[in-house]
């Protein structure tokens, strides 16, 4: 009996982290997918104000059935989480499991049907969306890549941060001066810097000065050769990824 619940809690964590790669797996992906997929319909048709009381109480309950399916899966994630070493301590490993991202999704993906609220509450549906992270190849893609490459992607992002600052200081100093009105403070510098280096270029807001075009070039320049570093980290991660993806597809599935 001892051997029994902890194998069948290894087997639902297998399946629930993706690593049994076996039809009950793929059955269980396919109907969270559906069921994050049905709930924006249902979401939109919650806001319209001429929907009968009938097609109300519909909604209602399939809101009802979703939301307790989704409560189910995270209390079995939950249950099962201290499968993996990292969290294998039974209370603060699922304390530090519960702060992970995906599970804070999760978390506020189901909590407004619980909540009694509006507003702010009610807004917290959006997140059913993002829990598509979780079964999508491509979001989970985009995920590892940033995990992976997060040393490079913080650099490129310090650079972007240190440009963003100096390239405000500059312009306000430079253009405070000549037209007060439009450079009020050091926010409309920023403003101003944000829409530059990103190549937005509003228009709202134009240097008039000799030293302000020449820091505008200068900024141009400089966050497109960031922007660039950016992309080209993220393409050799996704590259990278893609590879792994496509080596452990090529492995016999689990019976």
């Amino acid at each position: 009996m001892t051997k029994t619940i902890p194998s069948a809690k290894r087997y639902l964590y297998d399946i629930l982290q993706f690593n049994n790669r076996s039809k009950v797996t793929t059955a269980l992906n396919a109907l969270i997918i559906t069921l994050i997929l049905l709930s924006v319909p249902v979401d939109v048709l919650e806001s319209v104000q001429d929907v009968s009381p009938a097609v109300k109480r519909i909604i209602y309950h399939v809101d009802l059935v979703m939301s307790l399916i989704f409560a189910l899966e995270y209390a079995l994630r939950l249950i099962t989480c201290t499968e993996d070493p990292r969290f294998s301590r039974p209370i603060v490993g699922r304390l530090e499991y519960m702060c992970t991202p995906l599970m804070l999704i999760d978390l506020f993906a189901i909590s407004p049907f619980f909540i009694l609220g509006t507003g702010m509450v009610r807004m917290l549906r959006v997140f059913r969306i993002l829990m598509l992270m979780r079964y999508t190849n491509a979001i989970q893609l985009v995920n590892n890549v940033v995990s992976e490459k997060k040393s490079e992607l913080s650099i490129c992002g310090a650079f972007l941060l240190m440009l963003w600052v100096w390239s405000a200081f500059m312009i306000f100093r430079v253009e405070h001066a000549a037209q007060p009105e439009v450079f009020r403070n050091m926010l409309d510098a920023m403003w101003w810097s944000a829409e530059t280096f990103t190549t937005l270029g509003y228009g709202d807001i134009v240097p008039i000065t000799l030293f302000g075009r020449i820091i505008t070039v200068i900024t141009v320049a400089m966050g497109l050769v960031l922007f660039a570093i950016t992309t080209a980290v993220l393409t050799a991660g996704i590259v990278q990824e893609i590879q792994k993806f496509e080596h452990k597809k090529q492995q016999p599935p689990e019976v």
